[in-house]
């Protein structure tokens, strides 16, 4: 007995293959968006990045000289840090502390104090960590990121939080380094990594370097709520991979992003 002949005009109830079909390619599209925005922000660390990395080299050799004179000592040192995955990363920052400081002390232990007032002012502004910006066209370290964590000897985390933010490069700047809860470690606000997890953009990255710019030149730091709506994106890592490394008790809703008034930041 032979088959009945299908309409070609029959449509699927929805409810079942329709919606798995819609549903797959929401989830495609997702992804291609992710794709492309991956690719667009390494292309802007590779240009961007090599470009405020030239320019940074006199600055930073300007402050080295001064560093040392003031200092007596070398200008630079090297900090271990943990990259993307898990791999390990060193770059040099400008000396601002004592040289007896330990090498991988924490800002809450007391230790971190700056030698004088013009180093205390290079750590405020952040102009001690310029020297990162020549690991960005090496795409070791990215413009805008996670703030590198110490080894977890140094500076313990929650497992989830610590694999969870390792999924992107880490940044010379983020929505942490110029948010005002800066003073604390950034593991007791998580918020601010994974709101750059889950809502990242393009749009966000330049939002936060200029942001990172005015702060440097005396701007103020912002609160989290006043990331504009505009620069809220579809993200760097999908919540389901966040829940598969452990961070799902870290997640935030957009409501707490999105305040009721366009943010003039």
């Amino acid at each position: 007995m032979s088959e009945p002949v299908r309409d070609p005009l029959y449509v699927q109830p929805a409810g079942d293959r329709a919606t798995i079909f819609q549903d797959q390619h929401d989830i495609d599209t997702a992804r291609l968006g992710q794709l492309a925005g991956r690719a667009g922000k390494a292309f802007m660390d590779i240009v961007l990045g090599t470009i405020l990395a030239v320019a940074t080299i006199p600055v930073i050799a300007a402050l080295a000289v001064v560093l040392a004179i003031r200092l007596g000592q070398w200008p630079f040192f090297w900090h271990r840090r943990i990259g993307r995955h898990g791999r390990p990363i060193t770059f040099p920052k400008l000396r601002t502390l004592p040289k007896t400081t330990p090498r991988y002390a924490l800002k809450d232990g007391g230790d971190v104090i700056p030698v004088d007032r013009f180093t205390a002012f290079l750590r405020r502004r952040h102009i001690d960590e310029l020297p990162q910006l020549l690991l960005v066209p090496l795409l070791k370290m990215s413009l805008v990121g996670p703030r590198p964590k110490m080894p977890d000897r140094f500076e313990p985390t929650d497992p989830g939080y610590r694999d969870a933010r390792q999924l992107v490069r880490q940044g010379c700047t983020g929505l942490w380094q110029i948010g005002d809860e800066s003073h604390y470690l950034v593991h007791e606000r998580p918020e601010y990594d994974f709101c750059y997890l889950q809502y990242g953009s393009l749009r966000m990255d330049i939002w936060i370097l200029w942001r990172t710019a005015l702060l440097m030149v005396g701007g103020r730091p912002i609160r989290l709520s006043a990331v504009p709506r505009w620069a809220l994106g579809s993200g760097w890592v999908s919540e389901n991979r966040i829940r598969a490394v452990g961070g799902g008790r870290f997640l935030i809703t957009r409501d707490r992003l999105t305040p009721r008034r366009r943010s003039l930041a």
